[in-house]
């Protein structure tokens, strides 16, 4: 199919936001395709998709740019990208409320192992595994459509949306299959948490759990800083949309 498109100032691939946002892809890219995914990969790779976001929204914003896209050629692949932003943040607000609820689960693990209530923390272990089943669903129950955009500068910015879109699923289904493989064990009568979660802060730490509390809470507040940075990009859309 040709495309057939006016001359409109637009972006170019050589525009520093852009180039930005590229080089950032890159190297998400190669984290997300990792074999071996860690804590510290997970937490900087989502502070790097809310970089990314950052940069697409100062492309959005753009006067130029929202003047380009607007334009009856270029609108339906904006209306495209608009209508998959809102399943985007519904799985980010759900992922955010999971963590938030493991985060309560491992809370009470701590209190318990403090007290030594070897039934309770058994308890809370069995809620820890199976609010983390729930939350693996939550994340892969989302249907999402594989857009595929003309090869045309005039669009980058659409298809750097579609890019950054795939590798956030990508990261936020990472972090519930890694927290799932938290090693729930028994040994000698007691039951423990082997956390591998950041071996270097467990030292620091008061046990395996708090460690645990302590990642899920830094990972909740990245997300809840990537579902702002999906609304100022949502919003940047509408607003295109709307002209």
């Amino acid at each position: 199919m040709a495309y057939h498109t006016r001359s409109v100032s637009l972006p170019t691939r050589s525009h520093p936001f852009l180039i930005k946002a590229e080089e950032e892809l890159n190297n998400l890219r190669a984290c997300v395709g990792s074999s071996s995914l860690t804590y510290e990969i997970m937490l900087d790779a989502l502070k790097a998709i809310g970089r990314v976001y950052e940069n697409i929204n100062e492309l959005l914003c753009a006067s130029s740019n929202q003047n380009g896209l607007s334009h009856m050629q270029h609108r339906r692949w904006v209306e495209q990208e608009l209508e998959e932003s809102v399943k985007l943040l519904d799985m980010c607000s759900t992922s955010r409320d999971n963590l938030d609820t493991i985060r309560d689960h491992v809370q009470d693990l701590e209190l318990a192992n403090r007290r030594g209530d070897l039934e309770a923390s058994k308890s809370k272990l069995r809620d820890y595994n199976l609010i983390l089943k729930k939350a693996n669903r939550d994340v892969k129950m989302q249907q999402y459509k594989k857009n595929e955009y003309p090869e045309e500068d005039s669009l980058a910015v659409v298809s750097l949306l579609l890019e950054t879109r795939e590798i956030t699923i990508s990261v936020l289904q990472s972090i519930f299959f890694y927290l799932s493989r938290q090693i729930v064990s028994q040994k000698s009568s007691k039951w423990y948490l082997v956390s591998r979660l950041v071996e270097k802060r467990t030292i620091a730490c008061n046990g395996d759990a708090t460690c645990l509390r302590v990642n899920v809470e830094e990972l909740e507040n990245e997300v809840e800083s990537l579902f702002r940075h999906l609304i100022q990009c949502r919003v940047s859309l509408l607003n295109i949309c709307s002209m």
